[in-house]
């Protein structure tokens, strides 16, 4: 009997001690909805606090923090049971980005202010809260411009973000020479090439009796006159861009009058404009048209060319321009016409009316 209620009795002990230990206040926090409230935060904190077995006495407020530090501290107190509880949710909040603090290129400019090779850039960045995890560190390598630019990323801690961009000028193609073109006419080569911030051209042979020679040229062009008729020279034409890239291109050319167009036994349905090159000295030129050996035109005009017409007059008689085979030549003339004088032949060509 004495066992039985001394059992009895160690029951009611620890069932009392049972109960004390279940009505001690338990308190919980979220943050944002997560129950991780130690992490750092780029943005308000929405702070929920839940007590159970027990009531809230000081604190436990539902807000959403704004405030900016390392430790940034709210609290929870409850009591139940007779007992307790105290909470405190220590906060790392960082709601400013870091500041992109310089943007330094590899090296400087290739030339005049201008990059014309891959390049890279060292970027360096301030955070004052939560501290700086790291800048990216751009490159570029095209597409030439002007106005090129990169931006420069920085990171802090908490995962803010700050950008900045840097401009400079980039190239790195060379000029194109591809259009570079040569006309002669008598003693006289004219060069041609698209507008370059400079140009420099080398002739071989040069001035003098010289091997080569550098000529003056324009940033588009030149006019050689110290040539003589029936030489060949070779041209070395190089331009540079502003950003100082560089093109060498060579032509040749022959100087002398000739006849330019129609080509050579040209396949013609119409009138067809007569061109041929200037001569120097020249006041006039005489054009002669022949069909089937006989001329059937004589002219004199004061420019390097002549327009056929589909009918015209010659020596009295009315002549057209039938189908047929025919032959034109140019004479250049010196002084008055009525002198009658005249240089050596330009040229002479063929060519087919077939309508």
């Amino acid at each position: 009997m004495r066992r039985a209620l001394l059992a009895v009795l160690l029951a009611a002990t620890f069932a009392g001690a049972a109960s004390a230990a279940q009505a001690a206040p338990a308190i919980d926090v979220s943050c944002n909805g997560m129950a991780d409230c130690g992490n750092w935060f780029a943005s308000p904190v929405t702070l929920r606090w839940s007590v159970t077995n027990g009531t809230r006495s000081a604190g436990c407020v539902d807000e959403t923090v704004a405030d900016e530090g390392t430790d940034v501290a709210r609290s929870c107190q409850a009591e139940g049971g007779g007992l307790t509880s105290t909470l405190v949710a220590h906060l790392k909040i960082d709601l400013t980005p870091p500041t992109v603090s310089a943007i330094t290129p590899a090296r400087p400019p290739d030339a005049n202010g201008w990059y014309t090779r891959p390049l890279s850039f060292a970027v360096d960045g301030q955070d004052t809260t939560s501290g700086l995890a790291g800048c990216d560190q751009p490159a570029y390598a095209g597409p030439d411009s002007a106005a090129a630019s990169i931006v420069a990323t920085c990171r802090d801690v908490a995962g803010n973000t700050a950008a900045r961009s840097f401009p400079f000028q980039y190239d790195a193609t060379p000029p194109d020479l591809g259009a570079l073109a040569a006309e002669t006419g008598d003693r006289l080569v004219q060069l041609s090439w698209p507008a370059a911030a400079t140009a420099r051209v080398e002739r071989t042979p040069g001035l003098g009796g010289a091997g080569h020679s550098s000529l003056r040229a324009q940033p588009d062009g030149l006019n050689d006159l110290r040539v003589r008729n029936d030489v060949r020279y070779r041209y070395a034409v190089t331009v540079a861009d502003q950003a100082g890239n560089t093109t060498t291109r060579e032509i040749t050319a022959v100087p002398g009058p000739r006849l330019l167009a129609p080509a050579s036994r040209a396949q013609l349905t119409g009138p067809p404009m007569l061109r041929w090159t200037p001569v120097r000295g020249a006041r006039y030129y005489n054009v002669q048209l022949f069909r089937e050996g006989h001329k059937i035109l004589s002219a004199w005009p004061r420019r390097a060319h002549f327009q056929l017409e589909r009918r015209w007059r010659f020596k009295g008689h009315k002549r057209k321009l039938a189908d047929g085979d025919y032959r034109w030549l140019v004479w250049p003339g010196e002084g008055a016409r009525a002198d009658r004088r005249y240089g050596e032949r330009i040229g002479a060509r063929r060519f087919t009316i077939d309508r």
